[in-house]
């Protein structure tokens, strides 16, 4: 609806001593469509012009009588159609930023929860284990290494990056744990060489990733566009 007609609908409304509250009441509707009607956001439908005409008593003709042309009628509508897009899309955009934050929270809780507890068991188990078996106190130490290597992992879920594990502290965790529980010292210390093809590995997939999560995907609409484009050029 064009602001002239929006207007109109204005003056009709005032000249017969109608609020919006009233004119929704008696149209079934509420004031909020009424108020969009007014602001040029919204048109009525069919039968609710027809009402509006009735009840202002004019003909739909003078209801909606403008002197706009059809190729400005055509451009509001299309501007307008371009603005609710743009506003839908805005508003997808600011909801799944939302999301993400509380998804981001709940993990970043987890994480700090997680942390805690782990710690709290390994100093349980070290404690317990060391009171009953003397000769582990120098070598059962090595369990508070562990904890960062499975929050580490709640963070890589989180920022969904597979390098953000702690790979190399999972790789001095195996070293000093086989080390001082088998005394095989080497060739164990073969494990921190996989540490470079770790991140070789894992940085390439953490770009594709980080790039499909980027993407525009193709809607139905544009394929069909392409597919015209391709049937002209053929042309």
């Amino acid at each position: 609806m064009n602001i002239e007609i929006a207007n109109r609908l204005i003056e009709l409304r005032k000249k017969n001593g109608l609020s919006q509250e009233e004119l929704a009441s008696r149209l079934g509707l509420s004031r909020q469509a009424v108020s969009k009607w007014e602001r040029a956001e919204s048109s009525p439908d069919t039968d609710n012009l027809i009402c509006l005409a009735k009840l202002y008593g004019v003909s739909l003709d003078e209801l909606l009588n403008t002197d706009q042309s059809v190729e400005e009628i055509r451009t509001e509508v299309l501007e307008k159609e371009e603005e609710r897009k743009q506003s839908e899309t805005d508003s997808g955009k600011r909801t799944a930023s939302e999301e993400e934050r509380k998804r981001s929270r709940s993990f970043s809780l987890a994480e700090s929860i997680s942390t805690g507890v782990l710690y709290l068991v390994a100093l349980i188990v070290y404690l317990l284990v060391s009171s009953f078996h003397a000769d582990q106190w120098g070598k059962l130490w090595v369990i508070f290494v562990f904890p960062p290597v499975v929050t580490s992992l709640i963070s890589c879920i989180r920022v969904r990056r597979v390098t953000e594990f702690l790979y190399p502290v999972l790789a001095a965790f195996v070293f000093l744990a086989v080390g001082m529980y088998t005394g095989v010292w080497h060739p164990t210390w073969i494990v921190f060489l996989t540490i470079p093809v770790f991140y070789m590995i894992c940085e390439p997939i953490d770009r594709a990733a980080a790039q499909r999560r980027s993407e525009p995907v193709d809607t139905d609409e544009d394929a069909d566009e392409d597919e015209d484009e391709d049937d002209e050029k053929e042309s």
